[in-house]
């Protein structure tokens, strides 16, 4: 097996990973191995299989640059979110031309994903991510139009997020995924402009989702989590989304839709 082994010496519990026995277990012969921080670009050409240990955000690196080859993705990162579900990783989202592996999120508490820094990650482990959590705690109004499976919502959103996951930012919340395995849509209307009052009044909804968790497919008031095969959201203006941990910014029109590997991605825990 010609492999090239990835190791994000950034990602939160590299320093935990033994290569050699690694190696080893997967019985790789003709080897690689190159070491990247969280800012380095690689390459896996001229090899048949790569061996990607990090996080999330490094899976998805890996999905954008080797889609033709085989991954083998050993989750080194803080929360790993990607490799919580199951051993195989056999279908993932795609927003246009671009893949994720677990959520593509724009507005309230998004950014958190990827403004954590490595070394707190590294030191601290999930509680880096606290900080970030209040100092992200805003109103945000995202203008979308949102046609999912032909329901058509129009409106200001202060959370936009589709989910390939039960679980985010280390919140174990959408409980039906267990039973549909697709992609999901969280959406969470906006309370109006970024004020102390308007903080107060999206607490209740952020709540309800994220810390009750959601067992069914619900739509609310102020908020739907619904699976779907077809959805399109248009955008009024560019966002700032959060791609399986990595910032991207999109804009106009976005369709989502879930994707069968022709290639399985296998998890293996250290």
């Amino acid at each position: 097996m010609n492999c090239k082994v990835i190791v994000n010496t950034d990602s939160g519990n590299c320093n935990k990973l033994n290569l050699d026995k690694l190696l080893k277990s997967l019985g790789c012969a003709d080897v690689a191995v190159e070491h990247i921080d969280s800012h380095a670009d690689w390459s896996a050409d001229n090899c048949d299989t790569v061996v990607v240990c990090g996080g999330d955000g490094t899976l998805h690196n890996a999905l954008e640059k080797c889609a033709d080859k085989t991954i083998v993705y050993v989750p080194c990162g803080t929360l790993n979110e990607a490799a919580h579900t199951d051993d195989k990783i056999t279908s993932i989202g795609r927003v246009n031309d671009e893949p994720f592996s677990y959520v593509c999120a724009a507005g309230s508490f998004t950014e958190i994903g990827y403004t954590a820094k490595n070394s707190h990650k590294k030191h601290f482990k999930s509680l880096a991510y606290l900080p970030q959590i209040f100092s992200s705690y805003h109103c945000r109004k995202i203008q979308a139009n949102i046609n999912v499976d032909g329901r058509v919502l129009d409106g200001e959103y202060t959370l936009i997020m589709v989910l390939k996951s039960h679980r985010c930012f280390g919140f174990n919340f959408n409980k039906s995924y267990a039973e549909n395995k697709g992609l999901y849509l969280l959406a969470i209307r906006s309370f109006g402009e970024d004020s102390f009052l308007n903080k107060v009044k999206m607490f209740a909804p952020f709540f309800r989702v994220f810390i009750c968790g959601v067992k069914h497919p619900a739509s609310a008031k102020n908020w739907l989590l619904t699976p779907f095969e077809n959805l399109t959201v248009t955008l009024k203006e560019p966002q700032n989304f959060c791609l399986d941990g990595e910032k991207r910014v999109l804009k106009d029109e976005l369709r989502f839709c879930e994707q069968t590997l022709d290639k399985q991605i296998k998890v293996v825990r250290f």
